[in-house]
């Protein structure tokens, strides 16, 4: 149960484990609105084994669940998306780009595959946004979010039963990063996951 929306979740999704739950506030004015409650689940036996890597670089399935404590318009969904995603996309692409040989000297070839990398990215960021706008996200209404770092497809969102999947490594990775990375749109939730992480 998550403590400040009272939003519960099931104890397992897709034959994994929850790790704990949190939710995301927006500020309005003085006021913090609730906007979703969400959960993490892991591979329990695999998040254990790479304990020491952490919930970002662990190498296994993880799905998010994410439940909307009030009505959200897609649109607006996509957008805070988009706004979470584009500047760590870039980031992914510039140390791609900017990577170095043994040699300490730069690659024109990883450059090269950086940017191509980061516009297939971008064509399918702007596909989940289509995949939102014209739909009203009620309360209730759950986003799930899968990623499968050893499979084509590296991540996938379920927006209430529409599944987008995604073949870019770089976006899932930044999807991954914006909840469990240094700057996660939900500390809170953030620290819940990783503490569940340290009792497994």
């Amino acid at each position: 149960v998550d403590p400040v929306t009272k939003i519960s979740f099931p104890d397992t999704e897709r034959g994994q484990v929850c790790l704990g739950a949190g939710a995301r506030t927006k500020r309005v004015a003085i006021l913090d609105v609730k906007v979703y409650a969400l959960a993490f689940y892991v591979d329990g036996d695999k998040a254990k084994a790479a304990k020491a890597l952490g919930l970002l670089k662990g190498a296994y399935d993880k799905t998010l669940r994410i439940t909307l404590a009030r009505d959200v318009d897609g649109k607006d969904f996509a957008s805070a998306l988009d706004e979470a995603l584009a500047p760590r996309l870039r980031e992914i692409a510039t140390n791609m780009a900017t990577k170095e040989d043994e040699n300490g000297d730069f690659m024109a070839t990883t450059a090269e595959a950086a940017e191509k990398a980061e516009e297939k990215a971008n064509d399918e960021l702007e596909a989940l946004s289509d995949a939102f706008s014209g739909i009203k996200l009620k309360s209730g209404t759950n986003v799930i979010i899968t990623w499968t770092p050893n499979a084509s497809k590296k991540a996938s969102i379920d927006i209430a039963g529409d599944v987008v999947e995604f073949e870019s490594e770089e976006l899932a990775l930044a999807l991954l990063d914006t909840y469990l990375g240094d700057a996660p749109v939900s500390p809170g939730a953030r620290d819940a996951f990783n503490k569940g992480l340290s009792a497994l």
